[in-house]
């Protein structure tokens, strides 16, 4: 086989490795969650920790094969958000109410939940990706420097020019009660001088 040939199998979004990768980290998550999950409420545990990642795996497999399928052949890669939420529904619902009929639960129950995780899953994701767009554009400031212009920090972060001005006004204060010092400084000296007189 060629370097070609291998470079467009890899790269086939609707294949089955795409899917199974999907799977496999559905799985996990679904090991790990029928792990908690048994210890807390089966008196089999690692039974119930292997049956949610097998669900688990089969639904993220099938849910990613069948959205990656759709999406190709029936929009051509270049479905709207809106396409892509109904499409994740779609094989959600599918894969869900399938995979869950087969493991001995009720069909519609897992369509109905499944379809709209799929959904609203396509719309947080989109929600995320016009968030953090948005952010890419702006200048991010340090921690540090979030943390003290927080309305909730008693004390605020200084730039340069802030200090000076804070400075300015300390001195012109001082200035001014220095010159009020030497204003009484002088009504005492004329007051003194005054008595002086008024004793000669």
């Amino acid at each position: 086989m060629s370097d070609r040939g291998d470079e467009d199998v890899g790269s086939d979004s609707t294949g089955p490795r795409p899917a199974l990768q999907v799977g496999s980290v559905s799985g996990a998550a679904g090991l790990v969650y029928g792990g908690v999950a048994g210890v807390i409420r089966s008196p089999h545990p690692v039974i119930h920790s292997v049956s949610c990642g097998i669900h688990w795996f089969a639904c993220g497999t099938a849910f990613w094969w069948l959205r990656s399928n759709i999406l190709k052949l029936h929009y051509d890669d270049k479905a709207t958000e809106q396409q892509r939420a109904y499409t994740s529904a779609l094989s959600g619902g599918i894969a869900g109410g399938g995979v869950t009929r087969l493991m001995g639960g009720r069909l519609v129950p897992g369509v109905v939940i499944f379809s709209l995780l799929g959904y609203l899953g396509q719309k947080s994701f989109y929600a995320v990706d016009r968030w953090q767009m948005e952010r890419a554009h702006v200048p991010s400031k340090p921690f540090l420097q979030r943390l003290a212009d927080s309305k909730w920090i008693p004390l605020r972060s200084l730039s340069d020019d802030d200090y000076k001005g804070i400075l300015r006004e300390k001195l012109l204060g001082i200035e001014a009660e220095i010159a009020l010092v030497d204003d009484r400084i002088a009504e005492l000296q004329r007051i003194k001088d005054s008595s002086a007189d008024g004793a000669q």
